[in-house]
């Protein structure tokens, strides 16, 4: 299977694919942002997020039929075309423009948290004071609960099976919550288990002992791009990123089940299970 026929229909994300190392491709205001803030995320976050990462999604096929465990030569290959620094923008003609044939632009790490922001938007616009918007993880908490109290967000045990076992919880008004880990997407190799968060610089799943990463900020785009990241930087490189960013906390879970709460959320984030262990202080 090529870069196009990866995970997108007739959309613009697959033209502008099809059309790497031929020519630019007009898309609409929407794509171009989302684009162009995923490159933006690629600079703040060194390359640990990559909007170019598909030649990787798609040689690995992960959480599709196509799930196998490439060859050394294989990776090396897809890896040398993975560089969001080589996307070219267009701002004036909405254009986005792959210079290299194979290469491939995947949103998967950003477009659900833009989408969550969008649907806010809308929801804001049209007079609703109160709620939350739910994207399949990905949340948006719209001012307080009926009775003038904070929503209570769940964060998801990564070692649970089910999506109501969580951890901890963390009250929340007018934000978004948004967590990234190994548990969603994986598949098992002669008892090796790869998932779908890849790390650019190897061209194979991110392996440190994180277990999931929790990104809280005002912004579900920018949480959304972060959260994938700090998982990919790992515990302390992770935690420091999310750490010196205006208006962005974390929480951090570790082999173990270490929990790693930025200062700015340890006063409105409660550990709920009783095998978890606030570790937060070894940072300070």
């Amino acid at each position: 299977m090529s870069i196009n026929e990866s995970n997108y229909d007739d959309t613009e994300i697959l033209r502008v694919n099809r059309a790497a190392g031929k020519h630019p491709v007009p898309v609409s205001d929407d794509t171009f942002q989302v684009i162009e803030t995923a490159i933006e995320y690629g600079v703040i976050t060194g390359g640990a997020f990559d909007v170019s990462i598909a030649p990787l999604i798609l040689l690995w096929g992960i959480g599709t039929p196509r799930e196998r465990l490439p060859a050394p030569d294989e990776v090396t290959s897809a890896r040398s075309l993975v560089d969001f620094s080589r996307i070219v923008l267009d701002s004036d003609a909405r254009t986005v423009f792959l210079p290299e044939p194979g290469m491939g632009i995947d949103v998967g790490g950003i477009a659900k948290g833009y989408a969550v922001d969008e649907a806010t938007r809308i929801l804001s616009e049209a007079g609703v004071e109160r709620g939350i918007v739910d994207f399949g993880g990905d949340i948006m908490t719209i001012g307080r609960r009926p009775d003038g109290r904070p929503w209570r967000v769940g964060v998801r045990n990564p070692e649970g099976t089910a999506r109501g076992n969580i951890l901890g919880v963390i009250e929340s008004t007018g934000e978004t919550i948004v967590s990234s880990g190994p548990y969603e997407r994986y598949f098992v190799k002669d008892g090796v288990q790869y998932h779908h968060i890849f790390d650019p610089e190897t061209g194979y799943p991110t392996e440190n002992n994180l277990t999931s990463v929790t990104v809280v900020s005002a912004v579900s785009e920018t949480a959304d791009a972060l959260s994938t990241a700090a998982f990919v930087l790992g515990l302390e490189d992770g935690y420091r990123l999310i750490e010196q960013l205006p208006g962005t906390e974390g929480v951090f879970v570790t082999d173990g089940n270490r929990v790693y709460t930025t200062p700015g959320l340890r006063a409105r984030f409660e550990i709920t299970h009783d095998e978890f262990r606030d570790a937060s202080r070894e940072f300070d």
